[in-house]
């Protein structure tokens, strides 16, 4: 028996088959807990209380409470340097999986951030995805013009707030500087003096000229996809993976496609962020370790990559010669292959107060109760905490 928990039901759930078919000597009992800060606080009980899985999910880098620096830190997962797979890690993933220089996680799929645009509704309205920054608020007053809501979203689940600034600072802060986030613990550099605020002056900008629907803060990411799904909105500034959720709601023969999210006049300025999406971790406490290592055996596999990212809407983290992308993941490899892909900020983040205040403060921010600059203040504070 194979203990297992994570979000994504749906694509975890032919990778968990395939397994048991692969291995028929062990059977997987899952739980599925799909939104992140119930699945954080749930794990995070467990692993003091000592009753969590065999293999759970984690997020890259060391940001969240159950980002992998952070429980390897504590001594809750194992190390996992030994393994035959751990050479198979592009070097670029190694520091996002591991803990000060050992590796502690799988990568197992690579996402990005982009628009995710419904084909058929931009179709209907006469768009194309926009290049430049101008365009994105000509996108906006067009949607308007044909009844539709350009860009969803639904902060109501404080986690995708977090999206939109993250792909605007990808070509204003991160692309152009990847080592921002070290200059910023250098005290070289910080949030209020750089091109966040440029990011977050824009999102203000988005939000006047009406690019949003209304009371955004009140819509939960599921009613956000279902606009996207349903072509009520033309798109979302999204993880990749999300675009799972808007099929669901999408007629028959409907398609998605995703495009570089712009912040400037010059499209060859765009960078996306592009990172891994999911890693996997094995309790340092597994009641069933030889059944959690051949699952990470089978998942860093090629067939086991393969099959993963496509069912995630993902990238293969690891080689996986028979996978084949889409043109949702395209766009992300094509940046990556041109040198445009910038890191997810948060996985470079040093503690968890950043991005816990950021998430709170981009919720203010939608609702006006707070400017750009507070925010930012506030994340320098959260830094150097």
């Amino acid at each position: 028996m194979l203990t297992f928990a994570s979000g994504q039901q749906v694509a975890a759930e032919p990778l968990l088959a395939a397994f048991e078919e692969a291995h028929p000597e062990y059977t997987v009992e899952p739980v599925f807990i799909e939104q992140d800060a119930a699945y954080i606080q749930q794990l995070r009980t467990q692993l003091s209380g000592g009753t969590a899985p065999d293999i759970f999910k984690v997020w890259p880098g060391a940001g969240d409470a159950m980002a992998i620096g952070a429980v390897a830190a504590d001594g809750l997962v194992a190390d996992l340097s030994d393994e035959p797979w751990a050479s198979d890690i592009p070097e670029n993933l190694v520091a996002l999986a591991g803990h000060e220089g050992d590796l502690y996680s799988l990568p197992a799929t690579i996402g990005g951030i982009g628009a995710i645009y419904n084909d058929a509704a931009m179709d209907e309205v006469g768009a194309t995805a926009p290049t430049t920054w101008s365009e994105v608020l000509q996108l906006c007053a067009t949607a308007q013009e044909h009844g539709k809501v350009a860009y969803a979203l639904g902060t109501k689940d404080a986690w995708t707030a977090q999206l939109l600034p993250y792909a605007l600072t990808g070509t204003l802060v991160y692309g152009p500087n990847p080592s921002f986030t070290e200059d910023q613990t250098e005290g070289t550099a910080s949030f209020t003096d750089s091109g966040w605020m440029e990011a977050l002056e824009k999102v203000v900008e988005m939000d006047d000229a009406g690019c949003f629907n209304e009371g955004a803060n009140g819509t939960a990411y599921d009613a956000q996809m279902t606009m996207v799904g349903e072509g009520a909105a033309l798109g979302a500034v999204h993880v990749s993976q999300a675009v799972s959720a808007a099929r669901q709601y999408a007629a028959d023969g409907t398609t998605f496609s995703l495009a570089p999210f712009p912040a400037t006049e010059n499209p060859d300025d765009t960078y996306v962020p592009v990172a891994p999406g999911i890693n996997f971790a094995m309790n340092a406490k597994a009641e069933n370790p030889e059944a959690a290592k051949a699952f990470l055996a089978f998942v860093a596999s090629p067939e086991g990559q393969a099959l993963f990212a496509t069912a995630s809407d993902s990238s293969p983290a690891l080689p996986a010669p028979d996978y084949e992308a889409d043109e949702i993941n395209q766009p992300l490899i094509d940046a990556l292959e041109r040198g445009r892909a910038a890191v997810y900020p948060d996985q470079t983040w040093p503690n968890t107060q950043v991005k816990e205040e950021y998430l709170i403060a981009m919720q203010e921010l939608f609702n006006r109760d707070v400017t750009p600059a507070e925010v930012l203040q506030r994340l320098d504070d959260a830094i150097a905490s």
